[in-house]
This record gives structure tokens, sequence and C-alpha cells, in this order.
């Protein structure tokens, strides 16, 4: 993963006068799956509706070389895709709505998607009448037909069950081989166990980062910056207290099968 698909150069946002983020970089790779973690309010989902292009900005955020401004919006969400709460109020049929966005010659990707979501059984239901989880479920989709340069989702106010979390989780693997790069922001250190970089922001800036397993291991400090680590995680740490493991596991399948042998 060396090649750049996204590429934040002294981001500066404010709201009502109060500045949110200033001088902030980030890069990420094509096909890399970024998370984005930290304590509550600390700028989670306004970063992430910033560099999808929901929010405005000016010649501080580069997808796949296009420089969003106001003259290249139009280029640069066609290489985006955002998945937040945000509910639609379409009555379109989910088939309808999903194919606004498809672009031509790729029936085989988005049956690739509709399979791997399990939503066929939805698409002929109306987009208004979804239940969260298979709202989300189509927002994944429609976003991903147009087969962008990298998928933002935004899980931070958003209420799903861990089965649809683990399908999607699932569905990465098959993006990261198309190119598609991965940024999510959430308040459930689990999710990050999927990322191959994590980011822990606080009061607008970037705490600490790296691998995400290297990020981890400093649990003393995420504690200091108001996050909780995976339950594998905090476990393994315990246990290795008392010398029953030795190491970190990032699987509880794993952790579980090192106990009992």
């Amino acid at each position: 993963m060396n090649n750049e698909i996204l590429n934040v150069k002294n981001l500066y946002y404010e709201i009502d006068k109060q500045v949110i983020f200033r001088d902030f970089n980030l890069s990420v790779s094509q096909g890399e799956i970024v998370s984005i973690i930290g304590a509550n309010k600390c700028g989670k989902s306004t970063l992430i509706k910033l560099l999808s292009g929901f929010y405005p900005t000016e010649n501080m955020i580069t997808v796949n070389n296009i420089t969003l401004n106001q003259k290249s919006k139009d280029g640069f969400l066609k290489k985006v895709g955002l998945v937040c709460k945000d509910f639609s109020d379409e009555e379109l049929f989910v088939k309808d709505y999903i194919q606004l966005d498809m672009k031509k010659k790729d029936a085989l990707f988005y049956n690739k998607i509709v399979e791997m979501l399990s939503i066929k059984p939805l698409l002929d239901e109306k987009v208004n009448a979804l239940s969260t989880d298979h709202f989300i479920l189509v927002e994944m989709c429609k976003n991903l037909v147009k087969k962008p340069n990298i998928l933002f989702i935004d899980y931070t106010n958003i209420k799903m069950s861990n089965a649809i979390k683990i399908k999607i989780s699932n569905l990465y693997k098959l993006l990261t081989k198309e190119g598609i790069a991965i940024v999510f922001a959430t308040n459930d250190s689990s999710d990050v166990l999927v990322s191959d970089t994590t980011y822990v922001l606080h009061k607008g800036m970037i705490a600490l980062s790296g691998a995400t397993k290297e990020v981890l291991k400093q649990d003393g400090l995420l504690l200091k910056l108001g996050v909780e680590l995976p339950f594998e995680v905090d476990l393994s740490l315990k246990l290795g207290m008392y010398d029953l493991i030795d190491g970190i596991y990032y699987d509880i399948d794993e952790l579980v099968d090192k106990l009992w042998k």
C-alpha cells in the first residue's frame, strides 16, 4: 500500500469562530483501511464529513489527484463515497435508488456487492420504509456501485447491530482487492481491529497514529485520551499481568484457544 489516494494538507476548519482543526495533515493509501477514534466530541464525525466533501473546504483535501474546491466539487464527489446516519426520504425502490450512482459496465461488481451485503430481498422495497440496519446496507451498496476511490463511513452516530457491522467488515476484503480505501470513524474501539492504520483524535489534533496493533499497545496513553481498549486487547493485557498468556491477542477466538491449551 504505497499509492497515495487521499492527501490532507494543513486542513483548517472552524464552526462559529471556534477552531476545530488547524494545520491538520493526513494521508491514506490505495486499498488501506483507516480507523479514526477518540473521546466524544473530539472531531471524528466532523473530520469524516470534511474529507468526503460533505462540509465545504477549499484546496486542502485531495483524492486521486483532484483537489476539492468549488470548481472541482462535482468531479471530487464522483471519487468518494460517504455513509452516515442521515436517512433518505426517497420513495424510490431500493434497486432504483442504488443504481442512481451506478457506473456503466459494472454489473458484475454490483452483483458482488448485493450478494455480500445480502440485500437482494430488499431491492423491491421503498427506501424510506427501511429499518436502520437495512438502510445502512443499502447506503453502503449505493456508495460502492459507483466504484469510488475511497469510502468514508461515520459509525459514531449509527446504532446498528453487531451482525451488520460484521457483514460490512467482511466486505472490506473485497473492497481492498478492488483498490478502494476505507476511512471510518467510530466510538467503539473494537471496530478498529479490522483496520490497517488508526488515528486517535484529541481536541481536533492527531494525538496518536500508526499501525493499528502498535497503537493499541499504548494502553496507558489511550486511556488518558478517553479511549477504551477493545475487549480482546484489554483482557490480553490483564491476563498477561498474571503470566497466563504471553502477548496481545486481537481475536477473541484465538485468545480462548490459547487459554484452553
